[in-house]
């Protein structure tokens, strides 16, 4: 019976090709589409989850309250760890992290490496890790041990065993000449889609025998805190006694710095697409991208098989006369509606293959855009997945035409008295309706997202970020002691225009340090300010406007206790205004001094997030700093670049030159969110792409219908621009309409993604109007191709029969 019905199916794709061809197209790249979304979609969920243990690992965060505001972080104090297992008979084991980059030196190779995790030795007992040489129960448990994964280990030992030898890095080393790190482990390289990866693990021990007061200080909040729990029901009862434990622990800190301190946990396998918090160890993903792909993919599955229903209930009236004859020659319905179903079955499966081409043929494009690899052959599950949705898609597109067909009597059908089907026009109608209110929005979408990029991009930060040049000094101490003599010589060119040092750069956000000041009222108040220390001549090369007070003095060890605040910090402190600020008593670091300056807002931060308050500290010379900031004349930057090289290297020998340019450095910061924009941009043209394929085919149909009363009209006179508007005014209406409907669904949408963001555009009616313009002419051009050729068609040839 199989066979039968895939013979016949077979025989008559073959007979109407440009049809099946058009079916084909369409589900093929609807299914294209839909597999490097599924790919995505399953690559983003599957998040840590390789970790054997993951459904008992927790992370533990924290909730800081002071009396002018109150913020959730990702990290902890160092202590907190041991505090929790101790406390907790649900906590099985602890484990620290601190992610850092730092300079990696071994013989003449050097390089500044990123994914330095900081760990202790039960990392291993609690992710899903193993060594592939070295021992871990003790390859970190001495200070200045280190694994290095196999990627790294090739990068620098090429095929030489690499335990027990060396690197010198930069880090965690009172010299500021690098300290030894002993190779104690060689750990295979991490899965990619974890919340945390890396390229070396450092043992804790080496953060605690450099800084013992530190390590034990709750309030030194640069930490992330794990927790192994010894069963997954434990997690309620720990955030139950967390309270009171922190009340237990952190009574003086929270006395001290007047902060209540909360701590809460988070699910390992939640991390990725849950937690956004301040200082989260690797940008997070957004479940909300998750909901919008996974329904723009379920969308353009749906136009693709709104297409064939289209054109199948579109040919249903040619298709009727073979139904009665195969009904009086004794074919019951249900055999005709497998015989239809069998047809949909073979088309979509056709397209599946194809698109499993598509896919191979397009993974890099895929790659490039994503960041990710297509997971898509090496997931059985996945495969299974896409092979049920396939045979859904059949069955659903096929089911409508097929009981359309087979629901009329042969008797009329074979008497001629069946011209049309009832009801099948409207469908048609109301589907291309559908078709196009899902491509209207997907257009409109991608303006607003462009226009949101397009905004960050151009946004006014309160700083200059054009022609500013930053150098990293890795903490080398010849850098920082011979900086003046290096300052000196590249301002002696025109081509350089400032010079500042500061402990960080403007992108990706600065650290936290709890500050004693007054507030309107003048009681004594603590708060947590983000906080950036810089010389005196930071302000004026970032371009920054001082609206209150003064900058820092030229000789700034005049200036050890004195501040430089921003507005929202004065706004937050309850004071009057910018010039109120002045001369108010104020602390950090425990060192008493006074507000000496007001700078306006300026953005430090991603544009997600408002400008929060900030106090400026002054650096002093021949204090350790960790960046150069240069501003360069941007008439011959190039020129500009290689002078300040060619100083570097002849003042600073030894010590590796890295720059960067700040407004790539802020460009980086919204990765993700240009690769959201390439993919609803190419998921959009997708979507209209296949529409519009259903179209064509729609139009071709209608043309060959109309060929005699085309040909009828143009013997009478009628003109190509009368025939062809005649043919096309139908079609477009149904755009128009979707035009109509579409736009409050996307200016819901969007307005909602836009929410994400706390500077964001207003979404502009002209956004709506250009979405269904373009709807609109892409679908007349299509039309048009069709009727045109029908248009000039010579009428003899249509009206020889009659």
């Amino acid at each position: 019976m199989f066979k039968k019905f895939s013979l016949l199916a077979f025989r008559n794709l073959a007979k109407h090709k440009g049809f099946t061809l058009l079916n084909i197209a369409g589900l093929a790249a609807g299914l294209t589409c839909f597999i490097f979304i599924a790919s995505w979609i399953q690559d983003e969920l599957s998040y840590d989850t390789f970790n054997t243990k993951a459904n008992r690992i927790v992370r533990v965060v924290s909730k800081s309250t002071t009396p002018s505001e109150t913020f959730y972080q990702a990290v902890t104090g160092p202590p907190l760890a041991n505090a929790l297992k101790t406390d907790f008979p649900e906590v099985e084991n602890t484990v620290r992290l601190d992610n850092r980059n730092a300079i990696v030196k071994f013989g003449n190779n050097q390089s500044d490496e990123d994914g330095i995790l900081l760990t202790d030795p039960s990392f291993f007992d609690i992710f899903g890790y193993h060594l592939s040489r070295g021992n871990a129960k003790t390859a970190l448990n001495d200070p200045y041990d280190i694994i290095v994964t196999e990627s790294m280990a090739r990068k620098y030992f090429g095929n030489e065993d690499p335990i027990g030898k060396a690197f010198l890095i930069y880090m965690f080393d009172s010299t500021g000449r690098g300290a030894l790190y002993k190779i104690t482990g060689v750990i295979p390289d991490p899965p990619k889609n974890a919340h945390f990866t890396f390229n070396f693990l450092v043992s804790f021990k080496t953060f605690e025998t450099y800084a013992p007061e530190a390590a034990a200080e709750w309030g030194k909040n640069d930490f992330y805190t794990y927790l192994l729990l010894r069963n997954e029901s434990d997690i309620k009862k720990i955030e139950a006694r967390l309270p009171a434990f922190a009340e237990r622990h952190t009574e003086k800190y929270m006395r001290e710095t007047n902060t209540h301190l909360d701590f809460s946990v988070q699910p390992l396998t939640s991390i990725h697409l849950n937690s956004h918090l301040r200082y989260e160890i690797t940008p997070t993903g957004s479940m909300e991208n998750i909901y919008i792909f996974a329904t723009i993919g379920i969308l353009i599955l749906l136009i693709a098989c709104i297409n064939y229903m289209n054109l199948a209930t579109a040919r249903a009236s040619e298709r009727a006369k073979e139904t009665g004859v195969k009904k009086v020659l004794g074919a019951q319905k249900i055999q005709l509606i497998f015989q239809h179903l069998a047809e949909a079955s073979v088309v979509t499966f056709i397209s599946f293959l194809a698109a499993l081409l598509l896919a191979a043929v397009l993974q890099p494009v895929f790659k490039e855009l994503s960041g990710k690899e297509l997971l898509l052959f090496n997931s059985l599950n996945l495969l299974l997945l896409l092979f049920a949705i396939t045979f859904t898609l059949g069955i659903l597109s096929g089911i409508y035409p097929a009981i359309l067909i087979t629901a009329y009597k042969p008797a009329e059908v074979l008497k001629g008295k069946l011209t049309s089907i009832s009801g099948g026009a409207r469908l048609r109608k109301l589907l291309v309706v559908l078709q196009f209110t899902i491509s209207i929005i997907l257009i409109a979408g991608i303006l607003v997202v462009n226009s949101q990029l397009s905004y960050i991009q151009h946004k006014d930060l309160g700083y200059k970020k054009d022609a500013l040049l930053t150098l990293k000094t890795n903490g080398n101490t010849d850098v920082i002691e011979n900086y003046q003599a290096f300052k000196n010589a590249v301002l002696s060119k025109p081509f350089v225009t400032g010079i500042a040092t500061s402990n960080t750069i403007l992108a990706g956000g600065l650290g936290n340090r709890g500050v004693t000041t007054v507030s309107g009222n003048g009681d004594r108040i603590t708060s947590i300010l983000y906080n950036l220390k810089a010389d005196e001549n930071y302000i004026n090369v970032y371009g920054i406007k001082m609206i209150a007070g003064r900058n820092f003095y030229p000789n700034i060890a005049a200036d050890s206790a004195s501040y430089i605040i921003n507005e929202a910090a004065v706004k937050s402190f309850g004071w009057k205004n910018a010039e109120d600020a002045i001369n108010k008593p104020f602390s950090a670091t425990g060192k008493e001094g006074r507000v000496i300056g007001v700078v306006k807002d300026f953005h430090f931060n991603s544009l997600y997030q408002q400008v929060e308050p900030l106090v400026i500290m002054p650096y002093f010379p021949n204090q350790r700093f960790s960046q150069i900031s240069v501003r360069i004349a941007m008439n011959d930057p190039q020129k500009a670049v290689s002078w300040i090289a060619d100083n570097w290297k002849k003042i600073f020998p030894g010590a590796l030159l890295e720059y960067s340019f700040m407004d790539k450095k802020l460009n980086d910061q919204y990765i993700a969110e240009s690769r959201f924009s390439k993919f609803f941009l190419y998921f959009s043209i997708l979507s209209l792409i296949i529409a519009c394929l259903g179209l064509f085919g729609l139009a071709a149909f209608t043309v060959q219908q109309r060929i005699k009363e085309i040909g009828i009209r143009k013997v009478l006179g009628a003109s190509v621009s009368g025939i062809t508007a005649m043919l096309s005014t139908g079609f477009l209406k149904l755009v128009f309409v979707s035009a109509i409907i579409a736009v409050p669904v996307a200016w819901y949408v969007m307005n909602k993604w836009l929410e994400n963001f706390a500077y964001r555009v207003n979404i502009e009616w002209w956004v709506f109007v250009v979405a269904g313009l373009a709807a609109l002419v892409i679908a007349l051009l299509t039309i048009s191709f069709q009727a045109i050729k029908a248009a000039l068609a010579n009428p003899v040839k249509s009206l020889r029969t009659e």
